[in-house]
This record gives C-alpha cells, sequence and structure tokens, in this order.
C-alpha cells in the first residue's frame, strides 16, 4: 500500500506541474490552497476524508485500506509535487 500512494502521488506531481489541468479533486485541491495558503497535503487529505464520511453516510464499506488512502494521499501528493518541482522543472 505504501508503495502505491508513492507512485500516486508522483503521478499527481508529474501531471499537477505539467499544467495539463488537474482533475476535480486535484482542481479543488490546488484551488483552496491557492485560496487559503494552507499545506496541500492538509487539503488533499480533508478532501479524500470528507469523501470517506459522505460515502460512509450514503451506505458504503469503509475499510482499513480506504482509511490509509484518505489520510495518506495528501502528504504523497505534497511529497510528489514538491520532487517533481524540485527535479524535473
Amino acid at each position: 500500500m505504501p508503495c502505491a500512494r508513492t507512485v500516486q502521488g508522483l503521478g499527481s506531481g508529474f501531471y499537477l506541474i505539467s499544467n495539463l489541468g488537474p482533475g476535480s479533486r486535484d482542481g479543488l485541491m490546488t484551488g483552496l490552497q491557492k485560496k487559503t495558503n494552507l499545506p496541500i497535503a492538509l487539503i488533499r487529505a480533508t478532501i479524500e476524508v470528507s469523501a470517506v464520511v459522505f460515502g460512509f453516510y450514503l451506505g458504503g464499506v469503509v475499510g482499513i485500506g480506504t482509511l490509509v488512502f484518505a489520510f495518506g494521499i495528501g502528504p504523497a501528493v505534497s511529497a510528489g509535487l514538491f520532487f517533481v518541482s524540485r527535479f524535473f522543472k
């Protein structure tokens, strides 16, 4: 699981830095970061945890993998953005 989060964080870093246009959650993440100046990791984790909570209330199943992803993807995207902007820009 940690390897998958790392790869997704790097992938997000590559496509967000390349200005190809963010997806829905990434667009919300980058927009909120520009408006609030809060860390990307905090904003992305908040978005993902909110999605988990709403999904649970709608009858979805929340397992350990869901929680690990929801809390871990924010720091992974933040690290991916840092790595890509530092070494590939």
